[in-house]
Protein backbone atom coordinates (compact mmCIF):
# COMPACT_ATOMS: atom_id res chain seq x y z
CA UNK A 1 0.00 0.00 0.00
CA UNK A 2 1.43 3.44 -1.29
CA UNK A 3 1.77 5.60 1.23
CA UNK A 4 -1.01 8.76 1.87
CA UNK A 5 -0.80 11.87 2.96
CA UNK A 6 -3.28 13.58 5.15
CA UNK A 7 -5.06 15.26 2.58
CA UNK A 8 -5.43 12.19 -0.13
CA UNK A 9 -7.07 10.22 2.70
CA UNK A 10 -9.50 12.43 3.46
CA UNK A 11 -10.28 12.78 -0.27
CA UNK A 12 -10.36 8.83 -0.36
CA UNK A 13 -12.49 8.72 2.43
CA UNK A 14 -14.84 11.56 0.92
CA UNK A 15 -15.24 9.18 -1.97
CA UNK A 16 -16.09 6.10 -0.31
CA UNK A 17 -18.56 7.84 1.85
CA UNK A 18 -20.53 9.28 -0.99
CA UNK A 19 -19.99 5.42 -3.39
CA UNK A 20 -20.96 3.61 -0.02
CA UNK A 21 -24.81 4.67 0.30
CA UNK A 22 -25.21 3.86 -3.63
CA UNK A 23 -23.49 0.61 -2.95
CA UNK A 24 -25.15 -0.48 -0.46
CA UNK A 25 -28.50 0.64 -2.24
CA UNK A 26 -27.98 -2.08 -5.01
CA UNK A 27 -25.92 -4.63 -2.56
CA UNK A 28 -27.45 -5.15 0.48
CA UNK A 29 -29.95 -7.99 -0.77
CA UNK A 30 -30.76 -9.65 -4.29
CA UNK A 31 -33.17 -6.85 -5.74
CA UNK A 32 -35.57 -8.25 -8.16
CA UNK A 33 -35.13 -12.11 -7.85
CA UNK A 34 -35.59 -12.43 -3.97
CA UNK A 35 -39.35 -11.74 -4.68
CA UNK A 36 -39.92 -14.41 -7.27
CA UNK A 37 -37.05 -16.70 -5.72
CA UNK A 38 -39.59 -19.42 -4.78
CA UNK A 39 -41.65 -18.87 -8.39
CA UNK A 40 -38.29 -19.37 -10.21
CA UNK A 41 -37.58 -22.62 -8.27
CA UNK A 42 -40.82 -24.39 -8.39
CA UNK A 43 -42.37 -23.38 -11.59
CA UNK A 44 -39.41 -22.61 -14.16
CA UNK A 45 -36.80 -25.08 -11.93
CA UNK A 46 -39.35 -27.63 -10.98
CA UNK A 47 -38.07 -28.20 -8.08
CA UNK A 48 -40.86 -29.13 -5.01
CA UNK A 49 -41.05 -27.36 -1.93
CA UNK A 50 -39.35 -29.68 0.13
CA UNK A 51 -36.56 -29.34 -2.44
CA UNK A 52 -36.18 -25.57 -1.76
CA UNK A 53 -36.80 -25.89 2.33
CA UNK A 54 -34.00 -29.22 2.29
CA UNK A 55 -31.48 -26.76 0.01
CA UNK A 56 -32.18 -23.67 2.12
CA UNK A 57 -31.44 -25.67 4.90
CA UNK A 58 -27.96 -25.57 4.28
CA UNK A 59 -26.96 -22.15 3.95
CA UNK A 60 -27.14 -21.44 7.42
CA UNK A 61 -24.47 -24.62 7.92
CA UNK A 62 -22.25 -23.08 5.33
CA UNK A 63 -22.60 -19.07 6.76
CA UNK A 64 -21.56 -21.47 9.94
CA UNK A 65 -18.41 -22.80 8.28
CA UNK A 66 -17.57 -19.84 6.40
CA UNK A 67 -18.21 -17.63 9.28
CA UNK A 68 -14.50 -17.78 10.97
CA UNK A 69 -11.85 -18.69 7.82
CA UNK A 70 -13.71 -15.61 6.19
CA UNK A 71 -13.30 -13.19 9.25
CA UNK A 72 -9.12 -14.27 9.41
CA UNK A 73 -9.50 -13.38 5.56
CA UNK A 74 -10.55 -9.76 6.05
CA UNK A 75 -8.11 -9.62 8.82
CA UNK A 76 -5.34 -10.47 6.19
CA UNK A 77 -6.25 -8.64 2.76
CA UNK A 78 -7.39 -5.33 2.40
CA UNK A 79 -11.57 -4.90 2.94
CA UNK A 80 -11.60 -3.74 -0.55
CA UNK A 81 -10.42 -6.82 -2.01
CA UNK A 82 -12.81 -8.65 0.69
CA UNK A 83 -15.99 -6.83 -0.81
CA UNK A 84 -14.95 -7.73 -4.56
CA UNK A 85 -14.41 -11.59 -3.58
CA UNK A 86 -18.11 -11.48 -1.79
CA UNK A 87 -19.80 -9.85 -4.88
CA UNK A 88 -18.26 -12.03 -7.03
CA UNK A 89 -19.53 -15.09 -4.93
CA UNK A 90 -22.91 -13.30 -4.82
CA UNK A 91 -23.06 -12.85 -8.55
CA UNK A 92 -22.05 -16.44 -9.00
CA UNK A 93 -24.45 -17.71 -6.80
CA UNK A 94 -27.41 -15.86 -8.92
CA UNK A 95 -25.83 -17.38 -12.50
CA UNK A 96 -25.68 -20.98 -10.70
CA UNK A 97 -29.35 -20.59 -10.28
CA UNK A 98 -29.73 -20.00 -13.99
CA UNK A 99 -28.14 -23.62 -14.12
CA UNK A 100 -30.25 -24.99 -11.50
CA UNK A 101 -32.49 -28.33 -11.93
CA UNK A 102 -31.93 -30.39 -8.83
CA UNK A 103 -31.57 -30.04 -5.08
CA UNK A 104 -27.80 -30.91 -5.42
CA UNK A 105 -27.28 -28.00 -7.58
CA UNK A 106 -29.13 -25.97 -5.59
CA UNK A 107 -27.11 -26.64 -2.33
CA UNK A 108 -23.94 -25.79 -4.10
CA UNK A 109 -25.32 -22.70 -5.07
CA UNK A 110 -25.56 -21.65 -1.73
CA UNK A 111 -22.46 -21.93 -1.25
CA UNK A 112 -21.18 -19.28 -3.02
CA UNK A 113 -24.05 -16.92 -1.50
CA UNK A 114 -23.27 -18.02 2.10
CA UNK A 115 -19.50 -16.94 1.47
CA UNK A 116 -20.61 -13.81 -0.28
CA UNK A 117 -22.97 -12.36 2.56
CA UNK A 118 -20.49 -13.89 5.41
CA UNK A 119 -17.84 -11.77 4.27
CA UNK A 120 -20.09 -8.71 3.53
CA UNK A 121 -22.15 -8.80 6.67
CA UNK A 122 -18.59 -8.19 8.08
CA UNK A 123 -16.53 -6.55 5.92
CA UNK A 124 -19.04 -3.62 4.76
CA UNK A 125 -19.33 -1.89 8.23
CA UNK A 126 -15.97 -2.50 8.95
CA UNK A 127 -14.90 -0.58 5.32
CA UNK A 128 -17.61 2.53 6.29
CA UNK A 129 -15.86 2.57 9.84
CA UNK A 130 -12.31 3.40 7.99
CA UNK A 131 -13.83 6.07 5.37
CA UNK A 132 -15.32 8.12 8.33
CA UNK A 133 -13.25 11.15 9.88
CA UNK A 134 -12.20 10.79 13.47
CA UNK A 135 -14.34 12.87 15.05
CA UNK A 136 -16.11 13.08 18.11
CA UNK A 137 -19.42 12.33 15.94
CA UNK A 138 -18.15 9.52 14.18
CA UNK A 139 -20.46 6.96 15.73
CA UNK A 140 -23.16 8.97 14.51
CA UNK A 141 -21.61 9.49 11.23
CA UNK A 142 -21.68 5.92 11.27
CA UNK A 143 -25.53 5.51 11.92
CA UNK A 144 -26.42 8.51 9.83
CA UNK A 145 -24.78 6.46 6.68
CA UNK A 146 -25.93 3.21 7.11
CA UNK A 147 -29.68 4.53 8.06
CA UNK A 148 -29.73 6.26 5.05
CA UNK A 149 -28.20 3.43 2.40
CA UNK A 150 -31.17 0.80 4.63
CA UNK A 151 -33.82 3.76 3.72
CA UNK A 152 -32.96 4.26 0.01
CA UNK A 153 -32.54 0.02 -0.51
CA UNK A 154 -35.73 -0.51 1.10
CA UNK A 155 -37.09 2.22 -1.13
CA UNK A 156 -35.93 0.61 -4.34
CA UNK A 157 -36.68 -2.78 -3.31
CA UNK A 158 -40.26 -1.97 -2.97
CA UNK A 159 -39.81 -0.34 -7.01
CA UNK A 160 -38.24 -3.31 -8.03
CA UNK A 161 -40.58 -6.10 -6.24
CA UNK A 162 -43.31 -4.18 -7.50
CA UNK A 163 -42.27 -4.13 -11.20
CA UNK A 164 -40.98 -8.08 -11.02
CA UNK A 165 -44.16 -9.80 -11.07
CA UNK A 166 -45.09 -8.26 -14.22
CA UNK A 167 -41.54 -8.96 -15.96
CA UNK A 168 -41.77 -12.37 -14.44
CA UNK A 169 -44.74 -13.08 -16.73
CA UNK A 170 -42.97 -11.57 -19.82
CA UNK A 171 -39.53 -14.15 -19.65
CA UNK A 172 -39.07 -15.48 -15.89
CA UNK A 173 -36.01 -15.16 -16.29
CA UNK A 174 -35.90 -11.01 -17.18
CA UNK A 175 -35.34 -10.38 -13.03
CA UNK A 176 -32.74 -12.80 -12.48
CA UNK A 177 -31.09 -11.46 -14.75
CA UNK A 178 -31.89 -7.57 -13.69
CA UNK A 179 -30.39 -9.00 -10.27
CA UNK A 180 -27.15 -10.32 -11.85
CA UNK A 181 -26.68 -6.62 -13.52
CA UNK A 182 -27.16 -4.96 -9.90
CA UNK A 183 -24.38 -7.34 -8.63
CA UNK A 184 -22.15 -6.56 -11.19
CA UNK A 185 -23.20 -2.61 -11.05
CA UNK A 186 -22.22 -3.17 -7.33
CA UNK A 187 -18.74 -5.18 -8.06
CA UNK A 188 -18.14 -1.96 -10.26
CA UNK A 189 -18.65 0.45 -7.31
CA UNK A 190 -16.26 -1.90 -5.36
CA UNK A 191 -13.82 -1.55 -7.56
CA UNK A 192 -13.93 2.40 -7.82
CA UNK A 193 -13.83 2.36 -3.57
CA UNK A 194 -10.74 3.36 -2.18
CA UNK A 195 -8.91 1.59 -0.06
CA UNK A 196 -8.08 3.64 3.63
CA UNK A 197 -4.58 2.58 4.77
CA UNK A 198 -3.85 1.19 8.35
CA UNK A 199 -0.61 1.90 9.42
CA UNK A 200 -1.56 -0.28 12.58
CA UNK A 201 -0.46 -4.02 12.34
CA UNK A 202 -2.23 -5.20 15.26
CA UNK A 203 -0.11 -8.57 16.60
CA UNK A 204 -2.94 -11.19 15.69
CA UNK A 205 -2.69 -10.04 12.23
CA UNK A 206 1.30 -11.97 12.37
CA UNK A 207 -0.64 -14.76 13.49
CA UNK A 208 -0.79 -17.55 11.31
CA UNK A 209 -3.79 -18.87 9.95
CA UNK A 210 -4.51 -21.68 11.87
CA UNK A 211 -3.96 -19.76 15.32
CA UNK A 212 -6.20 -17.11 14.53
CA UNK A 213 -8.73 -19.64 13.70
CA UNK A 214 -7.99 -21.26 16.86
CA UNK A 215 -8.07 -17.74 18.62
CA UNK A 216 -11.35 -17.31 16.77
CA UNK A 217 -13.09 -20.72 17.86
CA UNK A 218 -12.07 -19.84 21.42
CA UNK A 219 -13.49 -16.59 21.75
CA UNK A 220 -17.14 -18.62 20.35
CA UNK A 221 -16.75 -21.11 23.05
CA UNK A 222 -15.95 -18.40 26.28
CA UNK A 223 -18.73 -16.69 24.33
CA UNK A 224 -20.97 -20.08 25.28
CA UNK A 225 -19.34 -19.80 28.85
CA UNK A 226 -20.82 -16.48 29.23
CA UNK A 227 -24.16 -17.71 28.43
CA UNK A 228 -24.19 -20.59 30.18
CA UNK A 229 -23.50 -18.42 33.71
CA UNK A 230 -26.44 -16.03 32.47
CA UNK A 231 -30.05 -16.40 32.88
CA UNK A 232 -30.64 -13.62 31.18
CA UNK A 233 -28.46 -14.19 27.93
CA UNK A 234 -29.57 -17.81 27.91
CA UNK A 235 -32.94 -16.72 27.82
CA UNK A 236 -32.33 -14.23 24.85
CA UNK A 237 -30.34 -16.70 22.73
CA UNK A 238 -32.89 -19.05 22.71
CA UNK A 239 -35.82 -17.09 22.01
CA UNK A 240 -33.66 -15.39 18.93
CA UNK A 241 -32.73 -18.73 17.56
CA UNK A 242 -36.17 -19.69 17.61
CA UNK A 243 -37.60 -16.30 16.02
CA UNK A 244 -35.39 -16.09 13.80
CA UNK A 245 -35.80 -19.90 12.32
CA UNK A 246 -39.59 -18.87 11.98
CA UNK A 247 -38.79 -15.63 9.98
CA UNK A 248 -36.46 -17.40 8.14
CA UNK A 249 -38.60 -20.65 7.22
CA UNK A 250 -41.67 -18.36 6.35
CA UNK A 251 -40.54 -16.48 4.04
CA UNK A 252 -40.31 -19.77 1.73
CA UNK A 253 -43.40 -21.44 2.87
CA UNK A 254 -45.36 -18.01 2.30
CA UNK A 255 -44.50 -17.75 -1.24
CA UNK A 256 -45.37 -21.79 -1.81
CA UNK A 257 -48.62 -21.44 0.13
CA UNK A 258 -49.68 -17.71 -2.19
CA UNK A 259 -48.40 -20.03 -5.59
CA UNK A 260 -50.74 -22.70 -4.19
CA UNK A 261 -54.05 -20.64 -3.82
CA UNK A 262 -53.37 -19.28 -7.41
CA UNK A 263 -51.77 -15.72 -7.06
CA UNK A 264 -50.22 -14.58 -10.10
CA UNK A 265 -46.60 -13.06 -10.75
CA UNK A 266 -47.47 -9.74 -10.57
CA UNK A 267 -49.60 -9.91 -7.61
CA UNK A 268 -46.06 -11.24 -5.84
CA UNK A 269 -44.64 -8.43 -6.92
CA UNK A 270 -46.93 -5.98 -5.60
CA UNK A 271 -47.50 -7.64 -2.17
CA UNK A 272 -43.72 -7.91 -1.20
CA UNK A 273 -43.29 -4.62 -2.28
CA UNK A 274 -46.10 -3.38 0.22
CA UNK A 275 -44.18 -6.20 3.13
CA UNK A 276 -40.72 -4.16 2.50
CA UNK A 277 -43.22 -0.49 3.17
CA UNK A 278 -43.74 -2.72 6.15
CA UNK A 279 -41.02 -3.84 7.43
CA UNK A 280 -38.93 -0.45 6.61
CA UNK A 281 -41.80 0.94 9.05
CA UNK A 282 -41.78 -1.12 11.62
CA UNK A 283 -37.45 -1.06 11.97
CA UNK A 284 -38.37 2.52 12.22
CA UNK A 285 -40.57 2.60 15.43
CA UNK A 286 -38.59 -0.10 17.24
CA UNK A 287 -37.91 2.45 20.21
CA UNK A 288 -41.34 3.36 20.57
CA UNK A 289 -42.43 -0.04 20.90
CA UNK A 290 -39.85 -0.66 23.18
CA UNK A 291 -40.84 2.19 25.13
CA UNK A 292 -44.33 1.05 25.11
CA UNK A 293 -44.30 -2.30 25.81
CA UNK A 294 -40.92 -2.92 27.70
CA UNK A 295 -40.21 -6.29 29.63
CA UNK A 296 -43.38 -7.62 27.32
CA UNK A 297 -42.02 -6.79 24.07
CA UNK A 298 -40.19 -9.89 22.95
CA UNK A 299 -43.21 -11.90 24.18
CA UNK A 300 -46.06 -9.49 21.92
CA UNK A 301 -43.30 -10.37 18.58
CA UNK A 302 -43.10 -14.21 19.59
CA UNK A 303 -46.58 -14.78 20.14
CA UNK A 304 -48.23 -12.44 17.05
CA UNK A 305 -45.18 -14.39 15.00
CA UNK A 306 -46.34 -17.83 16.29
CA UNK A 307 -50.28 -17.09 16.26
CA UNK A 308 -49.88 -15.33 12.57
CA UNK A 309 -48.20 -18.74 11.88
CA UNK A 310 -51.39 -20.63 12.57
CA UNK A 311 -53.51 -18.66 10.85
CA UNK A 312 -52.05 -18.98 7.80
CA UNK A 313 -51.88 -23.13 7.94
CA UNK A 314 -55.70 -22.36 9.18
CA UNK A 315 -57.23 -20.27 6.72
CA UNK A 316 -56.01 -22.47 3.98
CA UNK A 317 -57.07 -25.88 5.36
CA UNK A 318 -60.41 -24.99 5.90
CA UNK A 319 -62.69 -24.27 3.38
CA UNK A 320 -63.35 -20.13 3.77
CA UNK A 321 -64.75 -17.87 0.89
CA UNK A 322 -61.95 -16.47 -1.25
CA UNK A 323 -62.02 -12.97 -0.47
CA UNK A 324 -61.65 -13.63 3.48
CA UNK A 325 -59.04 -16.49 2.67
CA UNK A 326 -56.94 -13.93 0.72
CA UNK A 327 -57.46 -10.97 3.36
CA UNK A 328 -56.46 -13.21 6.53
CA UNK A 329 -53.25 -14.68 4.38
CA UNK A 330 -52.57 -11.39 3.59
CA UNK A 331 -52.98 -10.09 6.88
CA UNK A 332 -50.87 -12.55 8.49
CA UNK A 333 -48.15 -12.38 6.09
CA UNK A 334 -48.04 -8.63 7.16
CA UNK A 335 -48.21 -9.12 10.61
CA UNK A 336 -44.95 -11.35 10.11
CA UNK A 337 -43.23 -8.22 8.49
CA UNK A 338 -44.27 -5.95 11.44
CA UNK A 339 -42.96 -7.91 14.26
CA UNK A 340 -39.26 -8.70 12.21
CA UNK A 341 -38.41 -5.29 11.95
CA UNK A 342 -38.19 -4.79 15.66
CA UNK A 343 -36.85 -7.82 16.30
CA UNK A 344 -33.65 -7.44 14.46
CA UNK A 345 -33.20 -3.96 16.08
CA UNK A 346 -34.02 -4.72 19.82
CA UNK A 347 -32.16 -8.16 20.22
CA UNK A 348 -29.08 -6.18 19.73
CA UNK A 349 -29.86 -3.80 22.07
CA UNK A 350 -31.19 -6.61 24.47
CA UNK A 351 -27.64 -8.73 23.82
CA UNK A 352 -25.67 -5.94 24.43
CA UNK A 353 -26.89 -4.86 27.46
CA UNK A 354 -24.22 -4.84 30.68
CA UNK A 355 -21.68 -6.32 28.18
CA UNK A 356 -17.74 -4.69 27.45
CA UNK A 357 -17.11 -4.55 23.73
CA UNK A 358 -14.54 -7.89 24.01
CA UNK A 359 -17.76 -10.10 25.84
CA UNK A 360 -19.96 -8.38 22.85
CA UNK A 361 -18.16 -9.89 20.22
CA UNK A 362 -17.78 -13.42 21.46
CA UNK A 363 -21.16 -13.34 22.93
CA UNK A 364 -22.42 -12.72 19.39
CA UNK A 365 -20.09 -15.16 18.13
CA UNK A 366 -21.96 -17.55 19.88
CA UNK A 367 -25.52 -16.35 19.19
CA UNK A 368 -25.21 -16.67 15.82
CA UNK A 369 -23.59 -20.20 16.03
CA UNK A 370 -26.45 -21.39 17.91
CA UNK A 371 -28.50 -19.32 15.56
CA UNK A 372 -27.38 -21.13 12.20
CA UNK A 373 -27.46 -25.20 13.94
CA UNK A 374 -31.02 -24.25 14.85
CA UNK A 375 -32.04 -22.48 11.93
CA UNK A 376 -30.67 -25.91 9.68
CA UNK A 377 -32.22 -28.27 12.09
CA UNK A 378 -35.44 -27.24 11.65
CA UNK A 379 -35.05 -26.54 7.69
CA UNK A 380 -34.46 -30.11 7.64
CA UNK A 381 -37.64 -31.41 10.07
CA UNK A 382 -39.75 -28.99 7.97
CA UNK A 383 -38.54 -30.38 4.67
CA UNK A 384 -39.29 -33.99 5.88
CA UNK A 385 -43.03 -32.65 6.70
CA UNK A 386 -43.12 -31.33 3.37
CA UNK A 387 -42.52 -34.79 2.00
CA UNK A 388 -45.93 -35.76 3.82
CA UNK A 389 -48.12 -33.16 4.27
CA UNK A 390 -49.07 -29.91 2.08
CA UNK A 391 -47.78 -26.75 2.34
CA UNK A 392 -50.55 -25.38 4.34
CA UNK A 393 -50.80 -28.43 6.62
CA UNK A 394 -47.09 -28.03 7.06
CA UNK A 395 -47.07 -24.49 8.33
CA UNK A 396 -49.98 -25.39 10.49
CA UNK A 397 -48.33 -28.38 12.19
CA UNK A 398 -45.17 -25.86 12.23
CA UNK A 399 -47.29 -23.01 14.23
CA UNK A 400 -48.49 -25.58 16.70
CA UNK A 401 -45.45 -26.71 17.69
CA UNK A 402 -43.50 -23.34 17.62
CA UNK A 403 -46.45 -21.70 19.80
CA UNK A 404 -46.16 -24.30 22.35
CA UNK A 405 -42.32 -23.77 22.59
CA UNK A 406 -42.97 -19.92 22.44
CA UNK A 407 -45.15 -20.14 25.39
CA UNK A 408 -42.42 -21.89 26.82
CA UNK A 409 -39.86 -19.95 26.56
CA UNK A 410 -41.96 -16.32 27.58
CA UNK A 411 -42.41 -18.39 30.83
CA UNK A 412 -38.62 -19.35 31.52
CA UNK A 413 -37.97 -15.75 30.09
CA UNK A 414 -40.23 -14.14 32.51
CA UNK A 415 -37.72 -13.74 35.32
CA UNK A 416 -34.66 -13.87 33.84
CA UNK A 417 -35.56 -11.08 30.78
CA UNK A 418 -36.34 -7.43 30.70
CA UNK A 419 -36.23 -7.16 34.85
CA UNK A 420 -34.86 -3.85 36.48
CA UNK A 421 -31.16 -3.27 36.35
CA UNK A 422 -30.68 -4.00 40.73
CA UNK A 423 -33.05 -7.27 40.06
CA UNK A 424 -30.44 -9.25 37.94
CA UNK A 425 -28.12 -11.20 39.58
CA UNK A 426 -24.25 -10.67 39.58
CA UNK A 427 -23.39 -12.99 36.96
CA UNK A 428 -25.87 -11.49 34.56
CA UNK A 429 -25.17 -7.82 34.42
CA UNK A 430 -21.01 -8.15 35.28
CA UNK A 431 -20.38 -9.92 31.41
CA UNK A 432 -16.55 -9.45 31.62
Amino acid sequence: MENMNDNTIANYKKRNRKLFVLYKTLANDLLFYYTIAYLFLSNVKGLSTSQIVFAEAFYPIFKLIFQFPCTILIQKIEKKKSLLIANFSVAIYLFSILLVNSTLSLVIANIFCALGFVIKGIAESNFLYDSLDDTETKKEDFSKIEGKSSSRFFFFDAITAFITGFLYIINPYIPLLLSCLCMLISILIVFSFKEISNSTVTKNNKNSFFKEIHSQISDTFNGFKYITKSNRLRALILFNALFVTLLILMVTLHKSILDDVGVSSEYFGIIFAIMGIVISYSSNRSVFIHKKYHNKTLSILGISLTLSIIITGLCTIINLPDFWMYFILLLMIAISYIVKGPHYVLIKQYLNSFCDSDMRVKIYSANLFFEYITTATISMISSLLLNYFSNSFTTLIIGIVSFVLMILLIKYMSTRVGLNPEEYSEKDTLVK
